[in-house]
């Protein structure tokens, strides 16, 4: 089991804030670079790899009751087979699975699970660049109930002649979806993450350069509150976490969480090649005034293409790729100590 715990600088007698990955339920799906959403209170997990460089992704689903920590694998019929692709929860009640790798080429196209009703829908979508499709986007959703869909989407050839946005708008009762490009000032990214700040977008990784990206005038849902997140915000404005002197450089396949002011990265690939393996370095940039960077520390648990998801009452991170080619299933909740 990996487990380490770090800890980051002190101010005068008061006892430094230290983050620990604590185990919340270790046997869960052995999968890298799939995808996860939180409704009513259950984690679902969807797709992925089980091997490095795989090229057959998993239809597999399964889900993590968040009160009894138990995994189960739901055995409904139609889940299609896909890996880096992203997931939206819709209603408290859907997940709306949106592009990705099918094992031969990326594909735009949109499914849906009701968890109610313990089916997979069909969906219908247009308005894609024909001969393009999504892998390692991102996709979130906006109050208006459209989905912004930020990042890679096929060839540079394509890249070149299509903007890196798109505004995805439908819904599941139609079964029918339709992109139309949002724009072409974000630059291109694979492997990135992006997290709301208010009507603010901030789009880290997925590049050797420019790490951090902002983009503004959006109206996102109110973000679920996080008691861990909220520490770790009250620590960096109280200079309790060591300031790093410059910008961390550029990573990709990392997960971003975000709280008041505050957004907190973790594990990934760096550019730098001075690590071949993932990293498990944990940076929170705080955004009061301006970007200003911190370390959280660096844990033993290195992971690039895993999951992180916020709750109320967990920070938490699953599966992924780690060390010597490994995929993990474990399950872990970011734990916070002074």
């Amino acid at each position: 089991m990996e487990r380490r715990r770090s800890s980051v600088a002190t101010k005068g007698n008061i006892r430094p804030l230290s983050a620990e990955w604590e185990p919340l339920a270790p046997i869960g799906p052995q999968v890298a670079f799939h995808t996860a959403c939180v409704i009513r209170g259950t984690l679902y997990i969807h797709g992925g790899v089980t091997v490095k460089d795989g090229k057959q992704p998993s239809r597999d689903l399964h889900k993590l009751d968040l009160n009894s920590k138990l995994w189960s694998k739901i055995h409904t019929p139609g889940s299609p087979a896909l890996s880096h692709h992203c997931a939206v929860a819709v209603d408290d009640r859907y997940m709306l699975l949106i592009g990705g790798w099918t094992g031969r080429h990326r594909t735009p196209d949109v499914h849906a699970y009701d968890v109610q009703e313990d089916r997979w829908l069909p969906m219908t979508t247009k308005g894609f660049p024909k001969g393009a499709g999504l892998s390692s986007h991102t996709a979130n959703l906006l109050n208006s109930n459209e989905i912004l869909v930020v990042g890679r989407e096929g060839s540079l050839r394509l890249q070149r002649r299509h903007g890196s946005a798109f505004l995805l708008t439908g819904n599941v009762l139609s079964g029918k979806f339709t992109y139309s490009e949002y724009s072409n000032s974000v630059s291109s990214r694979s492997g990135h993450t992006a997290t709301f700040l208010g009507s603010k977008l901030y789009i880290i990784g997925g590049r050797s350069d420019n790490l951090l990206e902002v983009s503004q005038g959006y109206h996102p849902p109110p973000a679920c509150p996080s008691d861990t997140m909220k520490t770790i915000s009250e620590a960096a404005k109280s200079g309790y976490l060591k300031h790093l002197p410059k910008m961390p450089c550029g990573r990709k396949n990392h997960v971003t969480v975000s709280g008041p002011g505050t957004i907190l990265i973790y594990g990934g690939e760096t550019f730098d090649g001075r690590c071949r393996e993932p990293v498990g370095e944990m940076i929170v940039i705080q955004f009061t005034p301006g970007p200003q960077f911190y370390t959280l520390g660096v844990s033993r648990i290195g992971r690039a293409g895993h999951i992180c998801i916020v709750t109320k009452d967990f920070v938490i991170m699953h599966g992924g790729l780690g060390g010597h080619s490994n995929i993990y299933g474990d399950a872990y909740h970011l734990k916070l100590q002074h």
